[in-house]
């Protein structure tokens, strides 16, 4: 008798061959997410660049917008700023052949575009970049392309209330506020150092120096644009007595590109233009300013433009914006007396250095500025836009076009 046996398959082999599916499907998912969050890291990441690149544009054109009341040399300025970053290290993947962009220039940062825009009130700049292709590693075999985009918007700030990067020296209040210049016309001369304390307003033995530090080389290093500490307008200052004529003027020419005793260009660059009255500015026997030539600030701005053209002779090797541009205090000398003194501040004024200073007291050499309206201040604390005369620096504001911006 023949017997038939009859197997059934064994639920484990069939949960094995599930098992192995869903294994597979879920590897695929975890390739697929891996993929995905590649390109979302690699996106993300040159999307900083981008806005970076953008950030550094926008401040570059309105250093020069603000300079120059030029926004063609302002955009030059911004579309050179951006190539020079697509060529450093790290950014090979910034190429700035592509993409879509577009520089605006208004006077109001919550206004693009400006129907009004006028280059004779504060400009500020908004540079833009859209479409901006970058490479897909895994997207693209969905058919899907990665583009970012990035914009800033830079210009001059409020004027300042707390201001650094002044300098170790002072002028006296010549009656009235800051609304009126301190009693100083735009365009006037002033003595911002005297080589003689006998007749200074701040009192005998003093020659309109701050004491800031404690001793010769701190008002080198100072006046040559080392001083990292700021000036309360509501606060007071303490004089310097003392001629220190040598440190005085190593620290100030450094601005016009002479260095010595150990200070350099790398940590204090040059103005762009290193141009000079010719005859020099000088005090006659009356104790009244000469400046037979009448050289000030709109030859200064005339060769600074020809610097950035390249066609000027005075210019600075490797040079940095402003440096002649100095923020003085200014302080009330209503009560002067001799040695040190504690002086009030009733603001911070800007004065253009209008030629070298003296190294030694054999001539009895003055240290000359140009006083004006408003200067760039770097460093200086605020927040809101430039609405007052004074110190101030150019800073990015929120895009109201772009609130990732």
């Amino acid at each position: 008798m023949d017997r038939y046996v009859t197997k059934t398959p064994s639920p484990y082999r069939r949960q094995r061959g599930l098992v192995l599916v869903l294994v597979t499907l879920g590897m695929i998912v975890l390739v697929g997410f891996a993929a995905l969050a590649i390109d979302i890291n690699h996106a993300l990441l040159n999307r900083s660049r981008l806005q970076n690149a953008v950030d550094a544009a926008a401040l570059a054109a309105a250093s020069i917008a603000d300079e120059l009341d030029d926004t063609v040399k302002a955009t030059a300025a911004a579309k050179e700023t951006l190539t020079t970053i697509a060529g450093a290290s790290g950014n090979g993947e910034l190429d700035f052949s592509q993409g879509t962009y577009s520089f605006t220039y208004t006077n109001d940062p919550e206004v693009f575009p400006d129907p009004s825009f006028s280059l004779s009130e504060d400009i500020y700049v908004r540079v833009a970049v859209s479409q901006y292709t970058l490479t897909s590693y895994f997207l693209q075999v969905f058919g899907i392309n990665k583009q970012v985009s990035a914009s800033a918007v830079a210009g001059p700030s409020a004027a300042s209330s707390n201001i650094c990067n002044v300098v170790p020296m002072a002028v006296c209040n010549n009656g009235g506020s800051s609304n009126d210049g301190w009693g100083y016309g735009s365009g006037s001369v002033v003595a911002l150092k005297l080589p003689d304390s006998t007749s200074s307003p701040m009192g005998p033995g003093n020659y309109q120096l701050l004491d800031f530090g404690s001793g010769g080389s701190d008002v080198r290093d100072y006046l040559a644009g080392g001083y990292e500490g700021c000036v309360d307008l509501n606060g007071d200052v303490l004089t310097k007595p003392g001629n220190t004529v040598g440190p005085v003027g190593q620290g100030l020419n450094t601005r016009f590109g002479d260095y010595s005793a150990g200070l350099n260009a790398a940590d204090f660059p040059p103005d762009i233009y290193l141009g000079e009255p010719s005859p020099a500015i000088s005090v006659n026997n009356s104790g009244a300013i000469v400046n037979p030539s009448g050289w000030g600030a709109a030859d200064y701005e005339a060769g600074r433009a020809a610097c950035i053209d390249g066609g000027s002779s005075s210019c600075g090797s490797n040079p940095a914006n402003g440096r002649r541009m100095l923020a003085v205090p200014v302080i009330d000398c209503a009560n002067p007396s001799g040695g040190v003194n504690d002086f009030p501040v009733d603001g911070v004024g800007c004065f253009l250095l209008l030629q070298k200073a003296p190294t030694n007291n054999g001539g009895k050499q003055h240290v000359f500025g140009e006083f004006l309206r408003d200067c760039t201040s770097e460093n200086s604390y605020n927040d809101g836009s430039s609405t007052t005369d004074g110190p101030y620096k150019i800073v990015l504001y929120e895009d109201p076009l772009n609130e990732d911006s």
